[in-house]
This record gives C-alpha cells, sequence and structure tokens, in this order.
C-alpha cells in the first residue's frame, strides 16, 4: 500500500513538472539530498526540479494535501545538516530557476530567482560597475535561495553586512501552496510587520524563497591587503580595535593560525610562506584606497610594531601581491579536507570576549592527543570557524566520539560568554542539541509558534532547528 501511494505522489509529481524533471534513481537522490557534511544516510521519494514560481506553488500544494514533507535544496553548501533529506521526504531544488530577472542601475537593484548563484550575481553586478557585498567561498556553487535562507554572512560582513542586509525583497511560497509576494525594491516601507525577515534564516523551514530583489553598492577600487605576523590572540583584536584610530575602515579583517597556514603551504606548492619565520596566528586587513590607504597602513604598521603587536607585515602593492595574500586564507578549508579527517564549527562571540574563550577552549584542547584545533575567521564580526582535525588513520568513530566529547565542552564555555552556537550555517539537524544554549526557552517556544501558524502541517524542511512530528 505505501509503495502505491509512493508511485501515486510520483505520478502527481510528474504532471506539475514533467517526468524528465522528477528524478528517483538513487544517484540523483544521493546528490541533492544532502549538504557538505554528508550527515546521512540519504533517504527521499524524489527529487522535483521546478522551473517557475507555479510549479513550486503546485507542488507544495499537492504535498501539503498529501502530507509530504518537503526539503529544499540550495546549493547545498552548509555544515549544519539543513539539506539533509532522511525520511522519505520530497526533495525540492530550485536550480533551473536560474534567472536574472531585473536590473535597476538606478536603484542600484537586482531581481533573480533563488537559484541563481552567489558568483552570478556578482559577476552580473560588476557588469554594471556595481558590487554584490555577500562574499562566500562557495560562491560558485552556493544559490540566492540557500543564502535567505541560512542567512549566510562571508568575509565581507564587516563592510556591507550579511544577507539580511543585501535583501530588499522576497518572493515565497508558502507550505499550502499560497504564494507570498514581498518582492519589492522598496528602501523604506513602514507598513506592519516586516514578514520577509522571518524567510530570511529559517532554512526553509517556514516555505520556499523563489525570487529576492537585492540591493547592490558603488564598486570598491583600488583594494589594499595587508598580512601581519601577531605573536597571540589577545593582540589580534586589539590590532582590530586600532584601525579606527588609524582611519582606517576594512573592507575585511581576517584571522588564521599557524596550522592553518602550514596545511595550506602542504597543499599549494604554488604558494609561499609570507615570512621568514613563523609567527602563532596572522591577519589579513583589507581595506579600499582612496588615495592614503598605503600611508595609513604604513602608519599603523609602525604603530603595531612599536606596540609589539605584530613581528613582521606584508602589504600588496599589485594584483598578484593581493591575491597571493588572499590565497593563503581562502585556500584553508579546502587544504583541511586534503588533509585528514575534519569537523567544523562556527561560533560568534562579542569582539572583547574573542581572546578570553579561546584561550580557555585551547586548554582543553591540549589535553587530547588525538584532535587538533585549526582555527580561522572573522575577527570583525566575532566568528572563529573552528576545525577539529585528525590524521586518516583515527577511525572516523574514534574520531566522531572525541570531537562529541570536546564539543560539549566548547559549547558550555560559550554559554558562559552568552555566544552563539552558529554564526553562519544555522541549526539544521546538528545543531539543534546545543539550541538553547543560545536561545532561551522563551525564543523557542514562539518559534515553534511561528512555525505552526505557517506550517500547521510540519511538511517544511522536518527535523531541522527543532524537531518535528513528521
Amino acid at each position: 500500500m505505501k509503495e502505491d501511494i509512493g508511485q501515486q505522489a510520483i505520478a502527481a509529481l510528474e504532471g506539475i513538472v514533467g517526468a524528465s524533471r522528477l528524478l528517483t534513481d538513487p544517484e540523483s537522490i544521493e546528490h541533492y539530498g544532502q549538504d557538505w557534511t554528508k550527515t546521512g544516510p540519504v533517504e527521499a521519494l524524489a527529487v522535483a526540479l521546478p522551473s517557475d514560481t507555479d510549479q513550486v506553488s503546485k507542488i507544495l500544494k499537492y504535498c501539503s494535501d498529501q502530507e509530504y514533507a518537503v526539503v529544499p535544496s540550495g546549493g547545498r553548501t552548509g555544515l549544519a545538516g539543513g539539506a539533509m533529506a532522511c525520511k522519505g521526504e520530497v526533495i525540492l531544488s530550485l536550480e533551473r530557476m536560474n534567472k536574472i530577472l531585473r536590473f535597476d542601475p538606478i536603484g542600484a537593484t537586482i531581481t533573480v530567482e533563488a537559484g541563481v548563484t552567489t558568483q552570478a550575481v556578482q559577476e552580473a553586478a560588476a557588469e554594471h560597475g556595481l558590487f554584490f557585498g555577500l562574499d562566500l567561498a562557495s560562491k560558485g556553487s552556493s544559490q540566492i535561495g540557500g543564502n535567505i535562507a541560512t542567512n549566510a554572512g562571508g568575509t565581507k560582513l564587516i563592510k556591507y553586512g550579511g544577507m539580511r542586509e543585501q535583501v530588499l525583497g522576497i518572493e515565497a511560497v508558502l507550505p499550502s501552496g499560497e504564494i507570498l509576494d514581498l518582492n519589492t525594491s522598496l528602501r523604506k516601507n513602514n507598513v506592519g510587520y516586516d514578514l520577509k525577515q522571518l524567510f530570511i534564516g529559517s532554512e526553509g523551514t517556514l516555505g520556499i524563497v523563489t525570487k529576492a530583489t537585492l540591493k547592490l553598492m558603488p564598486a570598491p577600487k583600488n583594494l589594499r591587503a595587508m598580512l601581519m605576523a601577531v605573536p597571540d590572540f589577545s593582540k589580534v583584536t586589539e590590532l582590530f580595535s586600532m584601525c579606527s584610530k588609524h582611519h582606517l575602515a576594512p573592507t575585511a579583517f581576517e584571522f588564521f593560525s599557524d596550522q592553518a597556514l602550514a596545511v595550506v603551504l602542504k597543499h599549494n606548492s604554488s604558494l609561499k610562506a609570507p615570512f621568514a619565520t613563523d609567527a602563532k596566528y596572522y591577519v589579513l586587513l583589507e581595506v579600499e584606497d582612496h588615495g592614503s590607504a598605503e600611508e595609513a597602513m604604513g602608519c599603523y604598521c609602525e604603530a603595531a610594531m612599536e606596540a609589539s603587536l605584530i613581528e613582521d607585515a606584508v602589504i600588496s602593492y599589485s594584483s598578484d601581491d593581493f591575491n597571493s595574500i588572499w590565497s593563503l586564507r581562502e585556500n584553508i578549508s579546502e587544504s583541511l579536507a586534503t588533509d585528514g579527517r575534519v569537523a567544523k564549527n562556527d561560533i560568534a562571540l562579542a569582539i572583547c570576549d574573542l581572546a578570553g574563550y579561546l584561550e580557555e577552549i585551547l586548554a582543553l584542547t591540549n589535553q587530547n592527543a588525538d584532535i587538533n584545533i585549526v582555527l580561522f575567521g572573522h575577527i570583525g564580526d566575532g566568528n572563529i570557524h573552528i576545525n577539529y582535525t585528525a590524521p586518516f588513520d583515527l577511525s572516523e568513530e574514534q574520531f566522531k566520539g572525541q570531537v562529541k566529547d570536546l564539543e560539549e565542552k566548547y559549547f558550555s564555555i560559550l554559554k558562559k560568554y552568552r555566544g552563539s552556537i552558529s554564526a553562519e550555517h544555522g541549526i539544521g539537524i546538528l545543531k539543534k542539541p546545543q539550541l538553547p544554549i543560545s536561545c532561551t526557552q522563551l525564543q523557542i517556544d514562539l518559534m515553534r509558534q511561528i512555525k505552526k501558524c505557517i506550517d500547521p502541517k510540519g511538511i517544511m524542511n522536518p527535523g531541522k532547528i527543532f524537531d518535528s512530528k513528521i
């Protein structure tokens, strides 16, 4: 009987998107039914590939009527299991909805379908001398719908804000199939609750964002980068506070550890060590040069040297220099994946608490012989990426067990600092147990009520953020 019902659903969905756009083979289900975490096993009824909002509406109405759960699938670059399909759901991918619909050069906005990649928006903006403020390592595969669903951050948040700050309007399809048109390009619109904000960061649990209008900025010009060798982490945050004193407005302020640099150099033979001697940490400062940045960076560097905040520094004087400096930061994640076992966490704290938190967790890490911690992140917004690493000869079971033990201790310390368990990648499946660390019970109860109001049957991305009956 269950198999007959499944075949009826497949026939109904084929009637909406067409037989060639409804995938049921195991390879497709495996591909579309998980994110980078590969928290398996994957189990789904089918993968639907709609071509427009009307088809998305019909799919959700059918699934609501039949009480089939739906898992949205974007670029699947998340790290919290938010795109996992594991209970026979219908996977809904918007990769065919990848059109740039409208460009407004006067208002500096762009309207796109949700399946457009982050990089495609960046390139479209650049063609008109403008800039899209979200910049991610995964920009070639991450999609705007997923950026909205997770409120993506990235390296330029310090200057331009995260995805929430880029979105002027959205079109979303509710679980009932109703189309909610909030897709305006207005920058001021004070007419009650801003409903679009509910969908930004909702991880697909309230509906499917199908279109968005994004704001663009003047393109940055003459970017300069400086890489600094820093003896300990407390000086990293001091360097950040010094920027304003020297009239430097960073477009990025990144850090990474000596271990992160070592693994990048190990797996990228074209890159060279930036300094003759190693340091414990490295800071990458990027600014836009309006004519005086070189002098200001020189004064900043001199002051940092005199205060013993840095041991060495190098400033970019060409595009090659600039790209070489950034390559040391941007190749960290890929190099770690090649080097051994790795698990990731992204947390956020008040900038003034970063040094104290790291001191406490690193003291714990030193007690573990098998797991190594590699750190990098965005100092300007208090976001640290904690990478748990180990050689491949440590079994996956042992690795996961030791990581879990460390994470519990790390999160316990994080609660003391009132930090966030997720700075960029959401809650998904993996961080549900830790949600009370960053949210009060009243907050969680209110979120559940919002979910129940908009999705009373619980069909949208069930089991993400908090447990669901479906």
